[in-house]
């Protein structure tokens, strides 16, 4: 068992600015979990996913794998409820200190009403992931108040790049250092300055999850968005959907990754994005999180700034 195992289990949890609860901090000799909620394993994702593994060990960590029931479709790494059994797995066992996702692709949304947030909530542990994986980051973190990470999938290549690649060194000090990540820059949109809690992710998921009892409250908070492959005509809809919704007048400001759209769509996004902002907050774009070369960890629920030199500022750390 790692270092620490059934001894933290409701003892000393620690709670955020915003009210979140901190999961500890991985240690070397901690045990994790590998789990696939989402998409099997291309062949080519499976050697990225070893070199992740060994990346992990390399930090003194102890990576755990469970089997999971084949499914008949085949863009599922298995049944919805072999998925969700897996993943209960992970989050409820007291030896699991960290879980880390192989890859995302489609299903996460598909086994969120089988999962039980109770322990989970008794006992925190980090939670990595993004892309389709942004419904349990955050469907899961609404229901639990659990600070999760927006950071990268094991199969990932800009992880798999080796240890000094930004990308790993950003996912090891947000989850094994008790101390607020490093700021990262980005392109100022919209000037301003705010500060609240980070939530967001990948925004197709969180447009899926509207209406739902998954969605997580947004008020005041610094809302992240980023996603891939969309046309411009799509991105537009879900923005105002997220504008009918209520939810861009009601966030304190907006920061984005990658959306797309390569530098003549770029211009256009501009537009598109303050459009349906439709106010005076600050949006920062640019920043290298989510899909792209790059994937710096963010830890969602931790309190940040966005400051007018065009930088995003965590204020705390998102592990105690």
């Amino acid at each position: 068992m790692g270092n620490r195992g059934m001894r933290n289990i409701n003892k000393g949890l620690k709670r955020n600015r915003a009210g979140f609860l901190l999961p500890p901090r991985l240690r070397p000799g901690d045990r994790v979990a590998v789990v696939a909620p989402s998409g099997p394993l291309r062949p080519r994702e499976k050697e990225l996913a070893d070199v992740s593994m060994g990346l992990l060990r390399a930090w003194g960590l102890e990576p755990l794998e469970q089997e999971l029931e084949a499914c008949r479709i085949p863009y599922l790494a298995g049944s919805d409820r072999s998925r969700a059994s897996q993943l209960g797995w992970a989050l409820s066992s007291p030896e699991i200190r960290g879980v880390f996702c192989l890859r995302g692709g489609y299903g996460a949304m598909r086994i969120l009403p089988f999962l039980d947030g109770g322990l989970f909530r008794e006992d925190p542990k980090v939670l990595v992931g993004f892309s389709d994986l942004t419904a349990l980051l955050l469907g899961f973190g609404a229901k639990t108040g659990v600070v999760t990470f927006h950071g990268p999938t094991l199969a990932s290549s800009s992880l798999a790049s080796g240890p000094d690649s930004p990308t790993a060194q950003a996912l090891r000090r947000a989850v094994m250092e008790s101390h607020p990540q490093e700021p990262i820059t980005g392109e100022i949109w919209q000037e301003g300055e705010a500060e609240g809690p980070l939530l967001g992710g990948c925004l197709s998921l969180i447009s899926a999850l509207m209406g739902t009892d998954f969605f997580p409250k947004l008020e005041g908070c610094i809302l992240f968005l980023e996603d891939v492959g969309e046309p411009l005509y799509k991105l537009d809809r879900m923005l105002h959907q997220l504008k009918l919704g209520g939810v861009l007048g009601r966030i304190a400001g907006l920061a984005l990754g990658n959306l797309g759209g390569g530098p003549r769509g770029k211009r256009i996004l501009k537009d598109l994005v303050l459009e349906a902002v439709g106010r005076r907050i600050p949006v920062l774009a640019g920043l290298p999180c989510g899909h792209g070369a790059r994937n710096l960890t963010l830890s969602l629920g931790a309190w940040v700034r966005l400051d007018k030199k065009g930088l995003l500022v965590f204020m705390e750390a998102g592990v105690s």
